[in-house]
């Protein structure tokens, strides 16, 4: 019996070598492309996200599909006012909160009717439905700091933390930041719960205003780390229960907290390009396993079909030995990414007779 592409992806969780590395360009919104949807329609629609994402699956042969398509979908669920737009993401029109002390009014919502969590829950569930246990679902997870910038504004959280930091704010104000990190974090793990049940196979949290490019190594163990840890330690068994693996993604370098990252319990971290991948795979690699790195812009968007060819060999090179690495890129793949691109990326890892792809050199 041929290995399946959600074969390939666990063996590679283990840390085993499958047949080849499996391959999982972060994919979101770009499906709507290839299936000629809206993005307005796509990140309000589960059967349509789930159609596209298989759609795209067997024009591309890859390994993971995804059903991230955009950031505002739990804030909605606290009141968060969203506007839609047909060929862009969408954009929220400000922060839910006047203050911290509103915190202590906020309640975890129930993902299967707040906000538009329950578009993704379906998503997971018509893409399970389609896929079985041959494709690896990916689904998708605001981290507790990003989502606690949608509720306060990102600008004010992060002077918070600033002042935090320097000894500048009440214990009634540290109290409520507590308050708004335990509530976000407890409603990223019930989504993410929810999303298991419903099919998926990684558990995807992501996180990016913890990068240590918006802020400090320091900061992020003070404030951030305890948060990351009681998600994953709150999924842990559940995912083991469903054989489901928990994923970490935070964009920018983040060489300085990557063990930190790695002690938040996540079985995947995804690793943006301007991090080192092969110093990643020596300092993280064991217990980890590491998706990347493929710059989105850089590379897949604008270099040509032998550039991602090169550099999607680069990254197999750097990290694929002794498993525990699935190739991937750094965050979204772009809208107008070209086609050919993306097919040599996939190219790149495939040596099987099942592809759908001509996987010739470009």
């Amino acid at each position: 019996m041929a290995i399946t592409s959600l074969d390939r992806v666990k063996k590679a969780i283990a840390h085993e070598e499958p047949d080849r590395v499996p391959v999982g360009p972060f994919t979101g919104f770009y499906a709507a492309r290839i299936a000629g949807a809206t993005i307005g329609r796509y990140v309000t629609d589960g059967r349509v996200i789930a159609e596209s994402q298989h759609l795209l699956w067997e024009r591309l042969g890859h390994d993971v599909v995804i059903t991230a398509g955009d950031t505002y979908y739990i804030a909605e669920a606290f009141g968060a006012a969203v506007d839609y737009h047909e060929n862009a993401l969408p954009t929220a029109r400000g922060p839910v909160l006047e203050s911290l002390a509103g915190a202590r009014k906020l309640t975890v919502p129930d993902p299967h009717t707040g906000g538009r969590m329950p578009v993704y829950i379906e998503a997971a569930r018509e893409l399970s439905r389609r896929l079985g246990d041959r494709v690896a679902i990916r689904g998708t997870g605001t981290g507790p700091l990003s989502l606690a910038s949608y509720l306060l504004g990102g600008q004010n959280l992060l002077m918070k933390l600033a002042e935090m930091g320097r000894g500048m704010t009440t214990a009634a104000e540290e109290m409520d930041f507590a308050t708004l990190m335990e509530v976000a974090a407890d409603t990223a793990i019930a989504f993410l719960k929810a999303q298991t049940e419903a099919g998926q196979h990684v558990a995807y949290l992501g996180d990016s205003l913890a990068s240590c490019d918006m802020i400090s190594p320091e900061a992020y163990r003070r404030y951030v780390f305890p948060y990351h840890k009681r998600v994953f330690d709150a999924l842990k068994d559940h995912c083991r229960r469903h054989g489901a693996h928990a994923m970490l993604h935070a964009c920018g370098d983040n060489t300085a907290v990557l063990e930190d990252f790695a002690a938040t319990g996540a079985e995947i971290y995804e690793v943006d390009s301007k991090i080192d991948l092969a110093e990643a795979k020596r300092r993280i690699g064991d217990p980890v396993c590491l998706i990347g790195n493929l710059d989105p812009t850089g590379v897949l968007l604008r270099g040509t079909a032998q550039d991602v060819r090169r550099e999607s060999q680069r990254c197999i090179a750097a990290a694929a030995s002794g498993g525990g690495f699935i190739l991937g890129t750094g965050c979204f793949v772009p809208w107008d990414t070209p086609w050919e691109n993306l097919e040599q990326m996939v190219c790149a890892s495939q040596s099987f007779e099942e592809s759908p792809l001509p996987c010739a050199s470009p």
